[in-house]
């Protein structure tokens, strides 16, 4: 969507702050995460093994983890944003200790809702799903971390299923969330 046709739709923001969304992806990690440890539990039993490798190690990992999942949104957005890489900005919101990605043009809803999903589905579920199959405590609770960390993603996919997926969204430059376009 380039300029002109963004001076002939209707612009509405669907936002809110960052407070308000870790404090939604907190709540909505509750359910995520006993989706997950339950049928875990159920089928493994307690074999969640945290800090084999000792707390820095563990920390390193989540750190690592945290880049790589803001990257990953930054690489899925670009594939399908006009300018490619150039249209995505990576940051950090000290107050709320909450990296961020940004896509400064509009996507279709669909390839939002691709670049906003990714790192979930890539870091979270499928490790767990593995860690399900094989009995993998480490790599379950890596896949459960990552899944949570997904929480705040799945507050916006929410909020993108009134929408079509051929419509317009732009991620919001200072909040979180994105602003649609509709045609007037």
């Amino acid at each position: 969507m380039n300029e002109k046709a963004k001076s002939s739709h209707i612009a509405k923001e669907h936002t809110m702050s960052f407070a308000s969304a870790n404090a939604f992806g907190a709540m909505a990690a509750i359910p995520m995460g006993a989706v997950l440890v339950i049928p875990y539990l159920l089928i493994w039993g307690n074999n969640l093994i945290p800090f084999q490798f000792g707390f820095i190690p563990a920390m390193i990992v989540l750190v690592v983890g945290i880049v790589i999942h803001e990257l990953m949104h930054g690489f899925a957005w670009a594939l399908f944003a006009k300018s490619g890489v150039k249209s995505i900005e990576y940051g950090m919101k000290w107050k709320y200790l909450t990296p961020y990605c940004h896509c400064a043009e509009p996507l279709k809803v669909k390839h939002y809702r691709i670049g906003a999903a990714m790192p979930m589905i890539a870091l979270g579920l499928i490790p767990a799903a593995i860690a399900m199959i094989t009995g993998n405590g480490q790599m379950f609770l890596f896949g459960l971390v990552f899944t949570i960390a997904g929480a705040g993603d799945v507050v916006g996919l929410i909020t993108l299923r009134k929408f079509n997926g051929d419509e317009w969204v732009q991620d919001h430059p200072d909040e979180v969330g994105f602003i649609s376009y509709s045609e007037k």
